[in-house]
């Protein structure tokens, strides 16, 4: 049983604006409008007295989350709804879907808010700013729903297992929820498949129908159905392939991948620009496939599209986010998830491949060789925490957890499988203790950088957030932790 609880808020007054043309919300979830004078929400709880009485002398989080993308950067007031005393500021800087924001109340807050209610206004924001509705007649929702967030559980590491084991973990489709199922799906050998395969069907239920057609929003809000936007939008079908391999949206990936690569000399990109998102999202899914249909072409793409990255991305100590062929630039240099992305689609690919017929591929011996290389590089950029920052070789910008999480989580996948010394599964193990101290009460990880929809400044602001994709990728480094 959960050592925290949830006491979801009743939304007793709303704007009645509009989405904005051409976007929309999640199909089958509730949102609601919040902004300023008549555009606030308000917010009460309706408790009895035996619920009264486990609320008192707690502090606790009140909780909203973002419904829409939303390419701001503003607070949101809390107001008690009687006496009009101002309690906080919610911080919230280009948030994505299904991300929670939170304002942490004391005891005295806590129970003023339980009494009086709350108004929440948005000031000055220029971009509308949705948050989800209340869903009392869906208890497996009640994250995403305005929510008082209350107690302190034994073990937030249990708490994290739980949270993960749940639609808590949701996270748009693309390279955030490919994050959460790589995460589920490597919790298999731990947790075993009769506790994990029935929350991968439940995040499936989310973005396929019955006929297994695609039907997502792309980060952007925008309808995307049976579509992939972007190469970062593949990471999903890793999994799919290992869990359902005879998943009618495989092939479309296969047709979208094979399209992108004749359209750029073999190169699987977006337009001119190399990402380094690309080892993880589409070096692995092809990786994958390669071995579960037996296929070498695929196989020989997958390294290809490694190798690619390597050449154009990674650069002495440095492992750079993106390259643009036609301007020749590179740009956000030693980006801790640049380094995680990079990292764990090399080890990935390297893994599926040496574990398929295709282990003695021309170009395998140079993903070992690189694995080894950038395993020292980012060694060195470790801080005394053991952790890296939001930029590697800038201290300045402080820890980043999500990008520790994937380059930790590299590690100890490879040093499970002899493709590392074991020292860096001493490491991977330090961090993940590290890590664990990041986690919420209710098990999300906190500290991460935010998308960088943002840009450089807030990347470099200190800016954190709680991220599901975040806790997946922590998913991932319990699990290889647990391998060798």
């Amino acid at each position: 049983m959960r050592q925290v609880h949830y006491l979801p808020a009743h939304v007793i007054s709303e704007s009645k604006a509009l989405l904005p043309e051409g976007k929309q919300i999640t199909r089958g979830w509730r949102a609601a409008h919040l902004g300023e004078g008549q555009e606030q929400l308000s917010l009460l709880w309706h408790l009895h007295g035996d619920q009264l009485k486990q609320t008192a002398g707690q502090g606790s989080r009140l909780r909203i989350t973002v419904a829409l993308d939303y390419r701001d950067a503003q607070q949101v007031d809390v107001i008690l709804r009687q006496s009009n005393e101002w309690i906080g500021a919610i911080d919230i800087r280009y948030a994505y879907v299904f991300q929670p924001f939170e304002l942490l109340l004391t005891e005295k807050q806590t129970a003023a808010a339980l009494h009086e209610g709350v108004r929440l206004e948005l000031k000055g924001g220029k971009e509308p700013l949705w948050v989800f509705n209340a869903h009392h007649d869906e208890p497996e929702r009640v994250l995403f729903a305005p929510h008082l967030l209350m107690g302190e559980p034994n073990s937030r590491i249990d708490e994290a297992l739980n949270t993960m084991l749940s639609l808590s973990s949701l996270q748009p489709f693309g390279w955030m929820e490919g994050c959460v199922l790589d995460g589920l799906h490597s919790l298999q050998p731990i947790l075993g498949e009769e506790r994990v395969n029935p929350i991968l069907d439940l995040h499936f239920s989310q973005f396929f129908n019955e006929q297994g057609e695609l039907h997502y929003e792309d980060l952007h809000g925008r309808q995307a159905d049976g579509t992939f936007t972007t190469i970062e939008a593949t990471l999903p079908l890793a999994v799919i392939v290992k869990y359902r391999m005879n998943h009618p949206v495989i092939l479309k990936a296969l047709e979208f991948f094979e399209a992108t690569g004749r359209r750029n000399g073999g190169a699987v990109i977006d337009e001119d620009m190399v990402s380094a998102e690309g080892s993880y999202t589409v070096a692995y899914p092809l990786a994958v496939m390669a071995r579960q249909f037996n296929r070498q072409d695929m196989a020989e793409q997958a390294i290809a599209q490694i190798l690619l990255r390597r050449d154009c991305l990674a650069r002495e100590q440095h492992v750079y986010l993106r390259f643009h062929a036609r301007s020749q630039e590179h740009t956000f240099r030693s980006w801790a998830r640049a380094f995680a992305w990079y990292c764990l689609g090399l080890v990935k690919t390297c893994v599926e491949l040496k574990d398929s017929p295709f282990a003695n591929l021309a170009g395998i011996a140079e993903l070992e060789a690189e694995i080894i290389r950038v395993a020292q590089v980012a060694l060195h950029w470790r801080q005394p925490s053991g952790l890296w920052s939001c930029f590697v070789d800038d201290s300045a910008t402080g820890i980043d957890t999500s990008g520790s999480a994937g380059i930790s989580a590299a590690f100890a996948l490879a040093a499970s499988r002899q493709l590392l010394p074991n020292t860096y599964m001493t490491i991977a193990k330090h961090n993940l203790l590290e890590l664990s101290g990041y986690l919420s009460p209710d098990g999300i990880l906190t500290g991460v950088a935010q998308h960088n929809a943002g840009g450089m400044e807030l990347q470099r602001s200190g800016y954190r957030v709680y991220s599901q994709m975040g806790l997946g990728l922590w998913a991932q480094l319990y699990a290889y932790t647990r391998e060798d």
